[in-house]
């Protein structure tokens, strides 16, 4: 019997049933989120605002659709593709298209994009290796192989030399990936992908992946394997059962998002971000302790440093909201990162599932050192690479307009 669906908004309320308060603690705990959203008197819980995704129980499925109507964890997925199929990609390539099949369930995805990858053959690498052998093979270290034969070694000859590898940086994500996910897969289908990564190590952490006209066959896959190793969360429901559970925060999705498009894709190199916050202040409590604060904007155009003194000529911060532009806070939050940096210029990003004009918010109080701010709106919506291509570019154009 299929599990009962239920679809609620970002942000939403749910009532759970009995067992799920503590299956969803795990999910929330593995995901890093915190408690406070579940009452645990009530069994009702308030899902974060920043996430979307599904989360299954044991009884039915827990479907959290973007706030963006008109948008659907489908078109999330294709910006997942965007940020992590390659540096730069081609905007035209189907791989846009959003797939309008089984989109829900991420490890059916990756499985089938694994599969095709090692039909295809798991990509490899000369690397350098060194041994000592019985017969001379590539480039011989003298002053070794002389010491082996005055020990009288059988493998007297050290040898450095090239051979192919499969132990590379993507065939170790894919293998990542695939042992996160293996407890959710077929047993026949996983026992054969398996063989596949013979010799591939095992990583702690995720490498860096530069995919080149070689390689470029396993990009869906790289994807759906970043996705599964940030996202996705396994519950064990008991009697060898399992579930999956994945969770986007689609507010940082949604930044990292705009960043790319604007730094590869705009031809202006005078984009930028921080990696750390800087400080503005010294704080002192009331047992004179003290302790800095700090800030980080988004993204900023023009950022010049000389020792302390930093300057931008715009900041650019992305909100993912559904409301009108320009609330008390962000208003706030960008007239103190405009003063901190002297800057002219401010725009807020928003995400949106149409063509929507720019918005604009002029101050009355004509001392004020910045006399406005822009929101510009991004089309998330579209199934097919050309609309998402020509939505990347019409908002291009819209900020270095406004810049």
């Amino acid at each position: 019997m299929e599990s009962e669906v239920i679809h609620i908004p970002q942000g939403g309320l749910l009532g759970l049933l009995n067992g799920e308060k503590e299956l969803l603690k795990k999910v929330f705990v593995d995901r890093g989120i915190g408690l406070d959203c579940i009452d645990f008197q009530q069994n009702i819980v308030k899902f974060p605002q920043a996430y979307v995704g599904y989360i299954n129980f044991p009884m039915r499925r827990i479907v959290i659709d973007p706030k963006h109507e008109g948008i659907d964890l489908r078109h999330i997925l294709r910006v997942y593709y965007f940020l992590y199929a390659t540096e730069i990609s081609d905007l035209d390539d189907p791989i846009y298209d959003v797939d309008r099949g089984s989109a829900y369930d991420l490890v059916e995805l990756f499985i089938s994009e694994l599969d095709k990858v090692a039909k295809k053959g798991l990509p490899v690498e000369y690397k350098e290796s060194r041994e000592n052998l019985q017969y001379l093979r590539g480039n011989i270290n003298a002053v070794q192989t002389l010491l082996n034969k005055r020990l009288g070694r059988r493998e007297p000859f050290d040898c450095s030399f090239d051979e192919l590898s499969k132990d590379i940086p993507i065939n170790q994500i894919l293998y990542k990936a695939y042992n996160k996910a293996v407890r959710i897969m077929d047993t026949g289908k996983a026992a054969l992908l398996k063989r596949d990564f013979a010799g591939v190590s095992e990583i702690y952490d995720i490498p860096d992946v530069k995919l080149n006209i070689n390689t470029m066959y396993c990009k869906k896959a790289i994807a759906l394997a970043h996705m599964i190793l940030n996202d996705l969360s396994v519950s064990d429901y008991g009697s060898q059962t399992y579930g999956q559970n994945v969770l986007i925060n689609f507010d940082k999705i949604f930044e990292y998002f705009v960043k790319k498009i604007l730094i590869s894709y705009s031809g202006d190199h005078n984009f930028s971000y921080w990696d750390e916050e800087k400080r503005y202040a010294v704080c002192m409590d009331s047992d004179n302790n003290e302790y800095l604060k700090s800030y980080i904007p988004d993204m900023l155009y023009l950022c010049k440093e000389q020792g302390n003194l930093v300057r931008a000529f715009c900041i650019l911060d992305m909100k993912n909201k559904t409301s009108k532009p320009f609330t008390n806070a962000d208003v706030y939050q960008m007239f103190f990162y405009a003063n901190q940096l002297q800057s002219r210029k401010v725009i807020l990003c928003y995400p949106s599932c149409e063509d929507r004009n720019n918005a604009r918010l002029r101050f009355d109080n004509e001392s004020f050192s910045l006399k406005k701010i822009d929101g510009i709106y991004i089309n998330l919506a579209g199934d097919t690479s050309a609309e998402f291509k020509e939505n990347i570019n019409r908002f291009i154009n819209k900020v270095m307009a406004v810049l």
